[in-house]
């Protein structure tokens, strides 16, 4: 658990290296594709919603009259229409901003993975002392890595978050008292796998500059989990913040990753 912290901590002091790295610039582009992302998400939710809704509104006859009727049934039935009307987009406005939260954290990792493989890079210069040729073929490549990366762990984090919801629900059906607990107890679950992941990218930009393999950084990654959990539970955390999550996430987790470096995370390798 205390390890989980540090990873925490790291990138809070992440902003300050940053700074002394002399790139400070950078918080511009994510801010510009923060513009960009948080005002096509308000365009395609609205127009995703109302899609979905009118068709509804339609068959089950929620359309609000243009006046409002005399009698006191037709009023209930009046009032009732409304409500009806306003809960139906209401629900699917609330299911569509969750889909499209949870799928901006990979959108962030996929589209910024340029920008999070430079600042790792600069950061590891001014921390470990450790330069690296630039090549366009390399990092090109390296930014690939990151995509795959982020693509393999969406897909698995979906799996485990599917396997965690079926596990709780089956054992809270069998054993009722259960349920108490499982809510809870699956939501913890749900925010560990999540963290691990989104820590994992950050990491990951220190495995491909080493040309360490994707198999063995996926090892050496396990083998600092905890770390790599606190850094990610912090990406999670910003990601809360409208707008200012979008700008630091992308930037400080990457680099708080590398100051783990600089304490401990390659250890056990260099000793091997």
């Amino acid at each position: 658990m205390n390890k989980i912290f540090i990873g925490v901590r790291h990138c809070l002091q992440a902003h300050r290296v940053v700074v002394k790295s002399g790139i400070a610039w950078v918080y511009l582009i994510p801010f510009l594709f923060s513009m960009l992302i948080v005002g096509s998400i308000f365009s395609f939710t609205g127009g995703l919603v109302r899609s979905i809704a009118d068709p509804l509104v339609e068959m089950f006859s929620l359309t609000t009259p243009e006046s409002t009727p005399e009698a006191v049934a037709e009023k209930l039935l009046y009032f009732l229409k409304i409500a009806g009307e306003y809960a139906l987009y209401g629900i699917l406005y609330l299911f569509s901003y969750y889909l499209f939260f949870k799928l901006q954290k990979y959108v962030i990792l996929i589209a910024m993975a340029p920008l999070m493989a430079y600042v790792s890079e600069k950061a590891e210069e001014k921390l470990l002392g450790n330069t690296y040729e630039f090549k366009w073929g390399i990092f090109l490549l390296d930014i690939w890595r990151g995509v795959r990366i982020a693509l393999k762990n969406l897909f698995l984090e979906l799996i485990l978050l599917l396997l965690i919801t079926i596990v709780i629900s089956g054992l809270s059906t069998v054993f009722t008292p259960l349920a108490v607990i499982a809510v809870p107890l699956s939501a913890i679950l749900m925010f560990v796998v999540s963290s691990y992941y989104y820590g994992y990218s950050s990491f990951d930009y220190l495995n491909e500059r080493r040309r360490i393999s994707i198999s063995e950084g996926s090892r050496l990654i396990w083998d600092n989990k905890a770390v790599v959990v606190g850094n990610g539970a912090f990406f999670s955390f910003l990601i809360l913040i409208p707008f200012l999550g979008i700008i630091l996430a992308p930037i400080l987790c990457p680099v708080g990753a590398v100051i783990s470096a600089q304490k401990n995370y390659h250890e056990k390798r260099e000793t091997e």
